[in-house]
């Protein structure tokens, strides 16, 4: 069986971290590396991380604790468990997010009998309990590199690739829609990322706005302008048709719970 390198960064976590940890120990599939990155958290969750490591680690659970000196981002984080990971593939879990039983079994299984390299899913969207989602997020069967260009289809916490046919792939210096940036780079090398569709994480929806809205646009012309190195112009219409993606596209893959 593939050895899977799991990134979770961890930032004043200790609330959520074990049941997203849980949600790694209670795959069906096997073996494991689970590489959690503190980001100069002051609340217990490194101490937390390193006892639930020893408790817990065997010949097919391989635990990685590792710390950032300060509080570095997100992307800095992330790139630090990249660099860290040895697996066949990686993929990614933040520490108030959780993944479905199945989850990597079904998408290993997907890639093999359909010979792709990349592969992503739907998952469900909670507030308060992953008991009771608030929404589904639903997903294409296949996944191009044009799509994805017009707007981030891909919700982090589903996306895995294979890192040993691929290579490995980080998280660039941009302030924020940094792992939409990190797909675009996976999903051009792959040519394509199949999709689950049936859920298979839930992702926890936090109360609150990290930037407003102009910000928002800002990271996005970043992605377009500053990463891919598009000219003004260029730029200036891939956020056009972001605009459209987001609001008349996307906007129908969400559906309530009822």
């Amino acid at each position: 069986m593939s050895l899977v390198s799991i990134i979770t960064p961890t930032f004043n976590s200790l609330t959520t971290i074990k049941e997203s940890l849980d949600s790694i120990l209670a795959q069906t599939h096997r073996p494991l590396e689970i590489i959690v990155v503190d980001d100069g958290s002051a609340d217990g969750s490194y101490a937390f991380a390193k006892a639930y490591a020893a408790k817990n680690t065997s010949s097919e659970l391989t635990f990685i604790n590792l710390k950032n000196t300060s509080n570095s981002g997100a992307g800095i984080t992330r790139n630090k468990g990249i660099e860290a990971a040895t697996g066949t593939y990686i993929a990614f879990l933040d520490a108030d997010d959780l993944w479905k039983p199945h989850k990597l079994e079904v998408q290993l299984h997907a890639m093999k009998k359909q010979k792709a390299t990349f592969c992503y899913g739907a998952y469900e969207i909670f507030k308060s309990s992953p008991d009771q989602p608030e929404f589904i997020h639903q997903v294409f069967e296949k996944l191009t590199f044009e799509r994805l260009l017009k707007a981030n289809y891909l919700g982090n916490l589903t996306g895995i690739y294979n890192a040993k046919k691929l290579g490995k792939f980080y998280m660039p210096a941009l302030r924020k829609r940094q792992d939409w940036a990190m797909w675009l780079d996976v999903i051009q090398k792959a040519e394509f990322a199949i999709g689950i569709q049936k859920p298979i994480a839930s992702y926890h929806k936090g109360d609150g706005l990290s930037s407003n809205k102009l910000d928002l646009i800002k990271y996005n012309y970043a992605v377009y302008r500053t990463h891919l190195g598009y000219s003004t112009l260029k730029s200036s219409w891939m956020m056009l048709q972001f605009f459209y993606e987001q609001f008349f596209v996307k906007s129908k893959l969400l559906s309530k719970v009822k």
